[in-house]
């Protein structure tokens, strides 16, 4: 599913690629059809705001939106794990289902950094591409939800992850609770985070599995991610 690498450098942080690529990833969303007519005009609009922006500008946004909040992070087991040591144990095990697939990444980045992921996500067949998008359904729909009440134009790419992987919107009752959320990216909130000792964002003790391409489950720790509707993450 080419398209997913078109969004995962999207997501990444801001260094120029999308200018380079402008055109093809323009022509890319306008012709992909598992998107509805809205999204994709939408993700066109999306890529013309930036173009015409100052880089420095866009990369002090994008730190402000996913760097400086815990709730916005784009790694995925920061809203199951925190900084707890399952996280790690989480992260060897997808780092694994990597290397079983021969997707080798960049040392510099984490496994469950949400772009890296996607561009894992692109090499596989759409259905299996799918079956992991929705191993984080509920974070896609959080981290939407979350994007969308603040107003914030990054908010158009998890709703296109979700409509890729065939999944609903937030429910009335997940935006209720996010529209309840403290926001956790003042100052304020930032000191209490330092101040705290680690915390787990979610149940810790049952494994959901994901297909490789020998149809295999592969048990990676993502609950909490998806169908979740006792708590936002």
């Amino acid at each position: 599913m080419k398209i997913l690498k078109a969004i995962a450098l999207l997501l990444h942080y801001p260094e120029g690629s999308v200018i380079e690529h402008a055109d093809e990833l323009i022509t890319l969303f306008r012709e992909e059809d598992r998107l509805s007519n809205m999204t994709r005009q939408n993700l066109v609009d999306f890529i013309n705001t930036q173009l015409q922006r100052d880089l420095i500008e866009l990369q002090a946004d994008y730190v402000a939106v996913f760097d400086r909040s815990r709730s916005l992070s784009l790694h995925l087991f920061e809203h199951v794990h925190g900084e707890s040591r399952d996280r790690g144990q989480a992260m060897v095990q997808l780092l694994e289902v990597y290397r079983e697939q021969g997707f080798d990444i960049n040392a510099n980045e984490l496994p469950d950094y949400v772009p890296l992921f996607l561009e894992f996500c692109s090499l596989l067949p759409d259905e299996q591409a799918q079956n992991w998008l929705l191993e984080i359904e509920h974070l896609l729909q959080v981290l939407h939800g979350r994007l969308e009440e603040r107003e914030n134009p990054y908010a158009i790419l998890f709703k296109a992850l979700l409509e890729l992987g065939e999944l609903e919107l937030a429910d009335e009752t997940l935006r209720h609770q996010i529209r309840s959320e403290q926001p956790d990216d003042t100052p304020q909130a930032l000191d209490k985070v330092w101040a705290e000792e680690p915390v787990v964002f979610g149940p810790t003790d049952s494994c959901h599995g994901a297909r490789t391409n020998q149809g295999q489950a592969v048990p990676i720790d993502t609950s909490g991610l998806h169908r979740n509707r006792t708590g936002v993450n």
